[in-house]
């Protein structure tokens, strides 16, 4: 059993806490957009997609947050994937309520990026160095 971990430097701490905070407004979102759909009769497809969307996503978000804590690379890499995917059109549309929350999840993905993160990682997580070797040399 491995001892315990190395104290998360404050990068990492600081992007947990807000992939917490986008999960829970994306959360809300999702409500806010079921909601709508209930009360209106016209447009109700596309106003229950994305709240399945939203919902779907501050689901896997929380999901990964464990995995994240204990230093997961897969979960840095998965996170900012769903950061990148869904913060840059988000952001490049111009949508007001949600601009802010893509804009959150882009920070939240530099912070996991920057060299204290990454030395976090390198210590909970190491990744193998690869021998360089010619082909068909043993």
């Amino acid at each position: 059993m491995a001892g315990p971990l190395p104290r998360r430097p404050f990068t990492l701490r600081a992007a947990i806490i807000l992939w917490l905070v986008v999960s829970v407004l994306l959360a809300v979102a999702a409500g806010t957009f079921v909601a709508s759909a209930a009360a209106q009769n016209l447009e109700r497809a596309g106003l229950i997609g994305l709240g399945a969307l939203f919902g779907g996503l501050a689901a896997l978000q929380l999901l990964l947050l464990l995995p994240l804590r204990r230093g997961r690379r897969g979960a840095r890499e998965l996170l900012s994937t769903i950061g990148i995917i869904v913060g840059v059109p988000i952001i490049v549309r111009g949508t007001p309520g949600l601009s802010l929350i893509a804009g959150a999840m882009l920070v939240a993905v530099l912070l996991m990026w920057l060299p204290q993160s990454s030395d976090y990682f390198q210590l909970t997580h190491p990744k193998a160095r690869k021998k360089f070797r010619l082909p068909g040399s043993r």
